[in-house]
């Protein structure tokens, strides 16, 4: 039977960190009482021993966080009740004998297959089933040194015909398959702190050469590494490529006789290499984008050349070590958090100039990813006199209009925000992104002010009504009402709202001033887009904010997906549109948000008495009647709306005296001419 291993990794995660913060203590520590000791003359015999101690304390992690990340990692893994990850020990952990006995007979297989060109199922199988193996993966290791894999990749690739002569992409799966698969495993011997010595040495030979190369971005592709090795990869690759600029000039492209066109070679380019690793190692992204020696981002977005589609990937490793890790921790300079929102703050300045828009131009959906996931930065940039700084907010709760300490903000410039946003909108997925991030954190600022609002009600009502125990329902719901009223009139409440929506407006502004639409005529010109902007604007109400807090990339990821997931754009569409104006729409999508997060909170009253100012109080759309426009307390989307439901919900709204007694802060959302 299979030795079943178990592992909490929770509690795990937190011996690793105190056995990285201890170690090191313990032996400043014993520095520090030895040194006392000596001044006094006295000899500490212990000294050694401590030190071995706070040695081997330091020199356990990556042994653990090496044996939790291969747990995490196997397919069969459980995790039971009490919190434990339990696993088959069989599919990852062998003997030393067995491990190297293994290896040995795979990498045969392996050398005489690629010769041939073909792998079969049971290869791939036996790669397959011990990739997680730590001992197996470093007997590989030394069995197929880098150079002979390299080849290997090579051969199976057939990267030494011209690119017009190599075998179509679509016909190489079962080669990616085995590339991935010694990509992986040579992650896991890494993990595991058994690569042989000098292996990144080897391994990273022959940059220069297009094949070595593209055999190179094959082995670090897929693997998960350990994040020193990574690092120390990546940072080389760099250095040898600002100082071998011919190393990026990509292979020539001829077609063969009686070809028409070339398919375009893949950029073999050093840097080009490791951009899909950087994507799948956001950590280690962040320390080398962050590097104070280097300064990458600089180079890499302003002055280095890219092949076709691999500023995409530059874009994308951009993205994940900008918004993957978002915290508050300190100290500040260690925390992901910290270098995220530095890294969004620098590359939304560079993607502001024309010559980084030239250099990486299918980068646009990355650049509104980014400031997609900082949409309250960008709202605050907005707030603020113009800035020539870049770099982190780094005070204690960036964001006041969210409850909760907000993650470390980025530092934007309004009208570099302009300039990389326009170009970024250029592309219609990048606009929807941005635009539906807006829409979510303006939802969520919304419903945070009704919360607010909404528990100062109750707060008054319930010290009225422990004053006044013998009062009657009638009284109870009079008084409940009349606080209501005095709370978002004369209390300052519906002025709450008002001053929220023109705080955001100011971004809606920018974001369809940034788009084109902002005005008729633009509208017009950009009908594509405009009905985007509609769409988000009619769609707004169904929204849901939230847990109150932290604003993460995953509600931006939910808010696009619910606007934008059946959204096309047809001519039909567009006309329906044609007339709009961008600025009119955002009065109406503020005030229907508005209404929304007050009908959530209870700031319309309450609808079994019904308040004057709820919707039940109507006599010719009461509760149940065709034009009830509520679902489970809350308004219904306006795409679901009937004839009868829209006209309820229009003469509530806009005609009802009473409503208004309680709503009227929402209607002039943007202070701008049309």
């Amino acid at each position: 039977m299979s030795p079943r291993v178990g592992i909490n990794p929770e509690l795990m995660t937190k011996v690793i960190a105190m056995l990285k913060r201890t170690g090191p203590e313990f032996r400043e520590s014993s520095r520090q009482v030895e040194s006392a000791l000596g001044r006094l003359g006295v000899e500490f015999w212990t000294s050694p021993a401590l030190r071995r101690v706070a040695d081997q304390m330091s020199a356990k992690p990556p042994d653990l966080q090496g044996r939790l990340d291969l747990i995490l990692a196997t397919p069969d893994a459980e995790l039971s009740r009490d919190g434990i990850i339990w696993a088959d020990g069989a599919d990852w952990q062998s003997s030393t004998t067995e491990g190297a006995a293994l290896a040995r007979a795979v990498a045969a297989k392996v050398r005489a297959q690629a010769k041939s060109g073909t792998f079969d199922a049971q290869t791939i199988a036996e790669l397959e089933k011990h990739k997680n193996d730590p001992l197996f993966a470093a007997a590989f290791a030394k069995e197929i040194p880098p150079d002979e894999l390299k080849r290997v990749i090579s051969r199976m690739f057939r990267t030494d015909l011209p690119p017009a002569g190599r075998p179509d992409d679509k016909d190489l799966d079962t080669e990616k398959k085995v590339a991935g698969l010694f990509s992986t495993i040579l992650g896991t011997a890494s993990r595991a702190g058994k690569l042989p010595n000098k292996y990144a040495d080897e391994l990273l030979k022959d940059l220069g050469d297009p094949q070595s190369a593209f055999a190179l971005g094959k082995l670090l592709g897929k693997g998960n590494f350990d994040h020193a090795f990574m690092l120390d990869v990546v940072k080389r690759v760099y250095d040898f490529d600002v100082a071998h600029p011919q190393a990026r000039a990509r292979e020539p492209e001829l077609p063969l006789p009686g070809q028409d066109k070339v398919p375009p070679a893949p950029d073999v380019s050093p840097m080009s290499t490791v951009l899909s690793a950087l994507i799948h190692h956001p950590k280690v992204a962040q320390d080398f984008f962050t590097d104070p020696k280097r300064r990458p981002l600089a180079y890499l977005m302003r002055e280095r050349r890219w092949g076709p589609e691999s500023d995409n990937l530059l874009g994308a490793a951009i993205y994940e070590a900008s918004t993957k890790f978002r915290d508050h921790g300190m100290p500040r300079e260690q925390s992901s958090g910290y270098k995220a929102a530095l890294i969004a703050s620098w590359a939304s300045h560079y993607w502001a100039e024309e010559k980084v828009q030239q250099n990486l131009p299918n980068t646009r959906i990355w650049a509104a990813s980014i400031h997609a996931n900082y949409i309250s930065d960008v709202h605050r940039a907005y707030q603020a006199p113009p800035t020539t700084e870049i770099g982190v907010d780094a005070a204690y709760d960036p964001d006041k209009s969210l409850s909760g300490v907000q993650p470390y903000g980025a530092v934007f410039n309004k009208d570099e925000l302009k300039k990389a946003m326009t170009w970024a909108f250029k592309d219609n997925d990048a606009f929807m992104t941005v635009a539906a991030a807006h829409a979510q954190y303006s939802v969520k600022v919304l419903d945070e002010t009704a919360s607010g609002l909404a528990g100062e009600v109750r707060a008054e009502f319930a010290t009225w009504h422990k004053s006044h125990p013998e009062a009657t329902k009638k009284q109870i719901d009079e008084e409940r009402q009349d606080i209501l009223e005095k709370k978002m009139g004369g209390g300052g409440g519906a002025f709450e709202f008002q001053g929220a929506v023109n705080d955001l407006s100011e971004t809606t502004y920018a974001i369809t001033d940034a788009a084109n639409i902002a005005k008729i005529e633009e509208a017009k010109k950009n009908d594509e887009r405009y009905a985007a902007f509609k769409n988000m604007v009619t769609k707004i109400i169904d929204l849901a904010p939230g847990p109150q807090g932290k604003f993460v990339g995953l509600l931006v990821d939910q808010a696009k997906d619910h606007i934008y997931g059946k959204f096309t754009s047809t001519s039909e569409d567009k006309a329906k549109v044609a007339a709009g104006d961008a600025i009119e729409d955002a009065k109406v999508m503020f005030r229907d948000a508005t209404a929304a997060a007050m009908m959530r909170h209870g700031l319309f009253g309450d609808g079994s008495v019904p308040a004057p100012t709820h919707p039940y109080a109507s006599k010719q759309f009461p509760k149940g009647s065709p034009g009830d426009f509520l679902v489970n307390g809350e308004i219904m989307s306006k795409d679901e709306m009937s004839a009868d439901q829209r006209r309820a919900y229009r003469e509530w709204l806009y005609l009802n005296d009473d409503t208004k007694r309680v709503f009227y802060g929402a209607n002039s959302a943007i202070t701008r001419d049309s």
